[in-house]
């Protein structure tokens, strides 16, 4: 039997992603307040929905996958508040990401899991308007072996810079770079990165 196109099937991993995360989005409180003490913070959470390509080899990777497509979602929440003259937060973050390559004829795909702490900086008083982000966790990936790029390890390290800007409603838009490698721990190393814009909604 002929397999099934890689597009049509990121089709169908994305709906299955957005029926997991709405059950678990019904499981939640329809409007759960933030409340804080001393800058903890208790209910604040965002669901983000994310969708982007590979990179090529400008960056920290060494070779391109700049064919492959890729959408995602993430859950993220906010256990740590320091208003000020410039505000922080800092987030846990559990993401899926599905990406997929047609690489010399040959459909590709590969399921990354990551789990990170991240710190979100606003130059602002308020968290608001722009904001600047950087996260660094652990990441599994299904495959080694995707379009040039032969990783010699399944467990990695995450690390992701974004920039974006934070509504009013506390809505938020960002454009996001992520990496991920052993950290030399094992060879080769030679990196797999990718960037997306994601849409963050508070609930």
């Amino acid at each position: 039997m002929p397999r099934p196109r890689s597009g049509v099937s990121a089709i169908r991993h994305f709906y299955l992603m957005l029926l997991v995360c709405g059950i678990a989005l019904m499981n939640v409180p329809a409007h759960a307040q933030a409340q804080s003490k001393g800058g903890w913070m208790e209910g604040a959470q965002e669901f983000i929905l994310s969708g982007g390509k590979g990179l090529g080899d400008a960056l920290i990777q060494q070779y391109s996958i700049a064919g492959a497509n890729m959408v995602g979602a993430n859950w993220s929440y906010q256990f740590y508040d320091y208003p000020g003259n410039h505000h922080f937060q800092w987030w846990a973050q559990v993401s899926y990401s599905y990406m997929w390559h047609d690489y010399r004829g040959e459909d590709q795909t590969q399921h990354i899991w990551e789990l990170k702490p991240i710190v979100r900086w606003y130059p602002r008083s308020e968290a608001q308007g722009l904001f600047g982000e950087a996260g660094v966790g652990v990441a599994y990936l299904d495959e080694r072996s995707f379009g040039r790029i032969d990783l010699s390890t399944n467990l990695n390290f995450s690390l992701h810079f974004a920039a974006g800007y934070t509504l009013n409603s506390g809505d938020t838009l960002s454009l996001r770079y992520s990496h991920f490698s052993n950290g030399y721990t094992n060879t080769p190393n030679p990196g797999f990165d990718f960037a997306s814009l994601n849409w963050h909604k508070k609930f």
